[in-house]
């Protein structure tokens, strides 16, 4: 308890009333931090976001990423460890060298991130773990469109009723290839001449029958 009263003080007395009031603090023994998410606490899926931890001891001593073995995990609602982004060295809103991390949520939904630390070379704390609960209510406008999780369904072939059903098996007249139709051949050289000898004694009767009608019409010839 006393801890705690001490890094809360310590902490309050290095953030504006509007910070203090808006960050979530984690306090796990002599150490604690609050969360800040760039911009303005909202993170979104699909883009990297930018976060740092305003990680102090009791009392209100900065705790630098140099003097900290730490490690920052990204869990899912199935409490899945699905990332481990790496920490660098952030100074931000009056504090230096404070650990921040660049972190992509894939999806829009609840995830945990876990900063946890023990002391490097000369620094004097207990190793911690603090655990952070994010929503993330949106996607980035700039993020590609989500997959899809099932493939679009494809048109089965006809053959596929058969294998998986026997009794619904189409007909095998109703999956063959229709023949290409014929082009029809030409007349044979016999029924060629048959039209030939049919055209020419049609014109044989014709010329009779006009030669008679003249020979008859003609002033020599008899009634």
């Amino acid at each position: 308890m006393r801890y705690r009263l001490l890094w809360l003080a310590g902490l309050l007395a290095g953030l504006s009333p509007v910070n203090a009031a808006a960050h979530e603090v984690q306090i796990a023994e002599d150490v604690g931090a609050t969360l800040h998410i760039e911009p303005n606490d909202i993170a979104q899926a699909g883009a990297p976001t930018e976060l740092w931890f305003a990680l102090t001891q009791a009392g209100g001593t900065v705790i630098p990423l140099t003097a900290c073995d730490c490690r920052l995990t990204l869990y899912d609602n199935q409490e899945t460890a699905i990332a481990q982004p790496s920490l660098t060295a952030v100074s931000a809103e009056g504090f230096n060298a404070i650990p921040g991390a660049t972190v992509t949520f894939p999806e829009v939904g609840s995830y945990e991130l876990v900063l946890s630390g023990s002391p490097q070379a000369a620094a004097q704390f207990s190793p911690f773990e603090l655990r952070f609960a994010v929503t993330v209510a949106s996607r980035a406008a700039s993020a590609p469109p989500a997959e899809s999780a099932a493939a679009a369904p494809t048109t089965a072939a006809p053959n596929d009723a058969a294998a998986t059903d026997p009794d619904r098996a189409a007909p095998p007249e109703a999956t063959a290839i229709a023949p290409a139709a014929e082009t029809p051949a030409p007349p044979s050289t016999s029924t060629l001449g048959w039209v030939a000898a049919l055209v020419g004694g049609a014109i044989v009767v014709v010329g009779i029958g006009i030669a008679f009608i003249g020979g008859r019409r003609s002033p020599g010839g008899k009634q």
